[in-house]
């Protein structure tokens, strides 16, 4: 009983402790995530990009992108988000919460072949559009501060992306995945 009290008290003087809040932070981020669908089975694997705005280190206003492959159909997944991410400021190791809307396009490989670059653009054939919501649990660990502004992240996070019209697709996705960021104070 005694360790949990110094557990819990350690963690709340790691919250309360001042530091320095920064205005805002631009950041980037690029990850791997690998999981599967309820189409069993129907594993994925797929790397992101993350750009976003951060506020006084609690809330973010981000933008993503993501391409991947799914077992099912041979399909390729291509995904657009406009989110948030709510963190917790603790550093180094810094817990968040990220809700975003999607925007997804899949498509079988074979459909593809006949013409990339309008698939990537979104307006080949054979592309099933969906639009969804995503949740992701996550942390980040800062682990070095090349300068006062600049700073490098790992980050660990699992994310679930739903989609209402499951007739064009899975309706869940899941996933877990592991990414490096670059983060600069303005």
């Amino acid at each position: 009983m005694r360790n949990i009290a110094l557990a819990v008290l350690a963690a709340g003087a790691l919250v309360a402790a001042p530091r320095p809040a920064h205005a805002t932070d631009l950041y980037v981020d690029g990850s791997v995530f690998g999981g599967g669908s309820t189409w069993r089975p129907d594993p994925k694997f797929e790397g992101a990009l993350r750009s976003g705005f951060e506020f006084a280190d609690i809330g973010s206003i981000e933008v993503q992108g993501r391409l991947g492959y799914a077992a099912v159909d041979q399909r390729m997944l291509m995904l657009l988000g406009l989110g948030t991410r709510l963190c917790i400021p603790i550093e180094p190791f810094t817990p968040y919460l990220r809700l975003s809307f999607i925007h997804a396009h899949e498509v079988p490989v074979a459909a593809m072949e006949h013409d990339p670059v309008l698939h990537v653009l979104g307006v080949g054939d054979g592309i099933r559009h969906r639009f969804g919501f995503e949740a992701g649990l996550g942390a980040k660990y800062t682990f070095a501060q090349i300068n006062d502004d600049t700073s490098l992240d790992a980050s660990v996070e699992a994310l679930v992306d739903g989609f209402p019209d499951d007739g064009k697709g899975p309706s869940l996705y899941g996933s877990a995945g592991l990414g490096l960021g670059l983060e600069y104070s303005l």
